[in-house]
């Protein structure tokens, strides 16, 4: 089973760009879409396991936030 996301496995590419770097999802949101639409492409390895893969959606997530306020 895999471990607890951490932020530290993330690198933030812009304001609207992160990427989780374990596995190569890269989370894209629409500028000025109040973070309402977020794209994610898991890359060739595909979709991790629903509960692993909804762990990394969520720190994606709010690390977009995050930088969208700044």
């Amino acid at each position: 089973m895999a471990s607890a996301v951490t932020r530290e496995e993330f690198q933030i590419r812009s304001e609207v760009e992160v990427v989780h770097i374990p596995t190569g999802a890269v989370f894209l949101a629409y500028p000025y879409s109040n973070l309402q639409s977020v794209k994610v492409n898991w890359g060739r390895a595909g979709s991790p396991p629903i509960n692993y893969a909804e762990q990394i959606r969520r720190m994606a997530l709010n690390l977009l936030l995050e930088h969208a306020s700044d």
